[in-house]
């Protein structure tokens, strides 16, 4: 089922194009308290994407499989995708209202590598084990599911 469904959202990522109606891009953290109240409200995982702009494999997983999740009602009801780059010593707002630098945020995580994906819940405490690096393409969505389904049952 999890196959069809990922030959589905490739299908439908390469036919609409992203100059289609349900264009979508991936979205940057900014203040995670804001994110923290939306995964409260509608009971969802914060799926949390670590990249950097000279990432290919980063635009791999976006394009491959975050993007087309974020087009999918399904997923839209389990998760919310977000974004934090490591390539600028940006700030955000922790779930604590603290402001932080980009990497210390990443550095809390054990994050080193990009693309990593953390599996939150609205508090910031990671649901399920981290995805580091894109290997398998043929079964990597198989893997993103299980961590959203393994973090939604600790919910």
């Amino acid at each position: 089922m999890r196959r069809s469904l990922l030959i589905l959202l490739l299908a439908v990522s390469f036919f609409s194009g992203p100059a289609g109606a349900d264009a979508v891009t991936m979205i940057a953290v900014a203040d995670l308290r804001q994110e923290a109240r939306l995964a409260r409200a509608g009971n969802l995982i914060l799926v949390v994407e670590f990249s950097s702009e000279y990432c290919g494999f980063c635009r791999k997983l976006e394009e491959l499989f975050l993007l087309p999740m974020q087009r999918n009602a399904e997923y839209n009801a389990k998760v919310l995708i977000r974004s934090i780059s490591l390539d600028a010593y940006e700030t955000l707002i922790d779930f604590d209202g603290r402001s932080m630098s980009t990497g210390e945020f990443a550095e809390r995580y054990d994050v080193s590598l990009t693309p990593t994906l953390l599996f939150l819940n609205a508090d910031g405490i990671e649901m399920s084990e981290k995805l580091v690096g894109i290997w398998s393409e043929d079964f990597y969505g198989g893997f993103i599911d299980n961590r959203i389904d393994e973090a939604r049952e600790k919910l």
